[in-house]
Parts: C-alpha cells; sequence; structure tokens
C-alpha cells in the first residue's frame, strides 16, 4: 500500500516488550505533533525541525520508516524559508501521526 493511501500505519516491531513500550510512544504522538504545530504557528522553526528529528529517531526505533520519512520532511523543510511548504510538511506529518494512531489502535 503506498504511503498516500491513507491507511492506518503498523509498527514492524512483533514482540511484546516493544509493543509495551510502544503504546506509550503512540499515546504521546498527539501532544508531540500538537507541539510541533504550535512552533510552527509561533513562527520558531527550529524548534518544530528540533522536535520533528527526535521524533524521526523514535519512530525508526518502534519500526514505523513512515512516521519518521515524513517527520524527516519537516527537519528539512523548516531549515529553509519557504512557510507553505514547511505548513504543507506539518500537515502531511499530522496526517501520517493520525494513520499511525489508527493502526496501532487498530492492532490492539
Amino acid at each position: 500500500m503506498d504511503e498516500a493511501s491513507g491507511a492506518p500505519i503498523r509498527s514492524l516491531l512483533f514482540d511484546d516488550e516493544s509493543l509495551a513500550r510502544l503504546d506509550g510512544f503512540v499515546v504521546g504522538l498527539g501532544e508531540c505533533i500538537a507541539a510541533i504545530q504550535d512552533s510552527e504557528h509561533s513562527g520558531h522553526f527550529e524548534e518544530a525541525a528540533k522536535r520533528a528529528s527526535e521524533l524521526a529517531r523514535d519512530a525508526l526505533g518502534f519500526g514505523l520508516p513512515p512516521l519518521a520519512i515524513a517527520a524527516e520532511r519537516v527537519v528539512a523543510s523548516c531549515g529553509g524559508t519557504d512557510r507553505a511548504r514547511i505548513h504543507a510538511d506539518i500537515v502531511a506529518l499530522t496526517d501520517v501521526v493520525r494513520r499511525v494512531r489508527l493502526g496501532h489502535r487498530g492492532a490492539l
């Protein structure tokens, strides 16, 4: 299924210990994306990039490559001056977060 399909995204992790930690990570995604959005809204693009970079790293560790890719796009766009691109990448990241939450909750 392609990344733009809107389908739920599930972690590549399968062991019980990792899945238990994944639950906490997924629960915290709402707060994480809200902080990135708030940073964008207030024009603090370095802070948005920092948070997105941390999210990308964590997403890879939790077996969520599509989330990591979307977060890295935010990091890259925040390094530029195109506010429309930054906004579009954050909107796309927000959708990927939604899909991860759907995939995780559907897996419980």
